[in-house]
């Protein structure tokens, strides 16, 4: 477990790991984004969706575990959400070019 200090630098401890993993919550959707491309059949690609969302509330979990003890408090869950917005808007964005550019390439090697 981490020693957070009690007071108000425990508290921002505690809501920037809950950003950090937030941004490994989204880093961790992307994985599952590209196991997702070659698969066509809805059924299958709500599976894998299954598998990401188990996947991401068991990571939400353990980083509450391990952050405050699981003690619920609302910050932690926004800093969590706050974390994944920050990966979709930036990161995420860039890897979803590469991966357009990479695959608009295949399919022109193929033709």
């Amino acid at each position: 477990m981490i020693a957070f200090e009690p007071g108000v630098l425990g508290e921002a401890a505690s809501f920037l790991a809950s950003v950090y993993c937030g941004i490994l919550i989204g880093f961790v959707y992307d994985v599952f984004y590209l196991f997702r491309l070659p698969f066509k059949n809805p059924w299958l690609i709500g599976v894998i969706d299954i598998l990401y969302y188990i996947c991401a509330a068991c990571m939400a979990a353990a980083a509450m575990l391990y952050i405050n003890c699981g003690t619920f408090r609302l910050y932690i869950y926004l800093a969590i959400g706050s974390g994944i917005l920050l990966y979709v808007c930036f990161p995420h964005r860039l890897m979803k070019l590469g991966v357009e550019k990479f695959t608009k390439k295949q399919l022109h090697r193929k033709q």
